[in-house]
């Protein structure tokens, strides 16, 4: 029997490769591993040295006045509503198309979310529409900076402090991202980045907080560790005594030294690492600009994109194959491939939160089209050609005539 070539591997042609190419692969070097080494051998595991310079090593990066470094992004969102002082009774407004964190992390203050539909040309959290699900129990907006881009946050802070409510960012894709020369981190009350595995900083878990309030910093750092008035480094060190007081009620969302010895590491090289990304993302744009079935990210005037992900939506009406059609043939060709996000309100958990008058016509119009491809900085030439080779074929081969 004689296979074709360019006949797509899910329809019995040959795969682009052999072994299986990762959505995403770890960027740890082996400057990050003899970091790691060094501060296991230091003895000092916990909160400490390393957290501290990690902290400062971000503030100054990002440009804010605080960064508070947090067992995870998801904590670091929940901490910062919560130290606003929000809770039952009040409600949140955030964008549909997100991870369960955000949602999440308004819920477990004890508020009520209220979700927004989604902008067109940045996916985030439209601003044309947020004013519309203001209400008197309304404290706070928790937009959503996706993919690596910043959303419309400018026009959301004037909505916002016209109806003197707070901002607490998402930008668990953002870190290294701008608007207008400012880094995403200085523009609300308080941003949340995330330093997961995947993420364009990372530590393995983790995340932090940026915020310019000397009183709120305070706060934070006691509700990120046990409501006590020192941490363990404070304590342990010549530069105070034991003594501590439990001031309020807290809760253990510190990062360590362990993890944040890998940040260390790690932000020394996020520019460099996002200048490769954005490498990745031109010759995907080359690749696919002569393809009409494919709709290409775009990137808002003045936007300085991190390139977390590349977000590619495909015309049905062009195409023979669906959104998860086309998926399942990129997992044939051994290219893996992803969808952010399943929209909050898809969840049966979150049903309860939704309200007769919700409608969210763009985000439900984006989720039934898009794809995430591969985008790292360890990505290889041939690993980029593989994609796209993959995807020409699949795309032609589908492709109504």
């Amino acid at each position: 029997m004689t296979v074709r070539k360019n006949l797509p591997a899910l329809e019995g042609g040959v795969p682009v490769r052999q072994e299986g190419l990762p959505f995403h692969r770890s960027p740890i070097d082996e400057e990050g591993i003899q970091a790691v080494s060094e501060t296991l051998r230091s003895g000092w595991l916990t909160i400490g040295p390393k957290t501290e310079a990690f902290e400062a090593a971000l503030a100054d990066y990002i440009g804010a006045e605080h960064a508070i470094a947090i067992s995870s992004c998801s904590e670091a969102m929940f901490l910062a509503l919560k130290a606003l002082g929000i809770g039952p009774g009040d409600e949140v407004i955030t964008s549909a198309l997100t991870f369960a964190s955000t949602v999440h992390a308004i819920i477990h203050t004890g508020a009520t979310p209220v979700l927004v539909d989604i902008e067109s040309e940045t996916y985030g959290l439209d601003p044309a529409v947020l004013e519309d699900r203001i209400t008197s129990k309304t404290r706070a907006v928790l937009p959503v900076h996706f993919g690596g881009q910043a959303c419309d946050i400018d026009t959301i802070c004037d909505i916002a402090e016209k109806h003197g409510l707070h901002v607490v960012e998402d930008a668990a894709h953002s870190f290294g991202a701008a608007y207008r020369d400012r880094k995403i981190g200085t523009f609300g009350d308080l941003t949340a980045f995330s330093f997961y595995a995947t993420k364009n900083l990372t530590t393995g878990e983790g995340g932090c907080l940026t915020l310019r309030d000397d009183r709120l910093d305070n706060e934070l750092r006691r509700l990120s560790y046990h409501g006590m008035s020192r941490d363990t480094w404070e304590r342990y060190t010549d530069k105070s005594s034991w003594y501590y007081e439990v001031e309020i009620t807290g809760y253990k969302c510190n990062m360590n030294d362990i993890l944040s010895s890998i940040g260390l590491s790690e932000l020394k090289k996020v520019d460099q690492r996002r200048e490769r990304r954005a490498e990745i993302a031109a010759e995907y744009i080359r690749a696919f600009e002569p393809l009409p079935a494919i709709q290409l990210p775009r990137v808002r005037s003045g936007n300085l994109h991190s390139w977390h992900l590349f977000v590619i939506c495909l015309d049905p009406d062009r195409l023979s194959l669906d959104r998860d059609g086309i998926s399942k043939a990129l997992s044939a060709e051994n290219i893996s491939c992803s969808v952010h996000f399943i929209p909050v309100h898809k969840h049966p958990f979150f049903e309860p939160y939704l309200r007769e008058k919700d409608q969210f016509p763009v985000c439900e119009e984006y989720f039934s089209r898009c794809l995430s491809l591969p985008i790292y900085p360890g990505m290889s030439s041939r690993d980029i050609s593989d994609v796209v080779n993959a995807l020409v074929k699949i795309v032609s081969h589908y492709s109504k005539p």
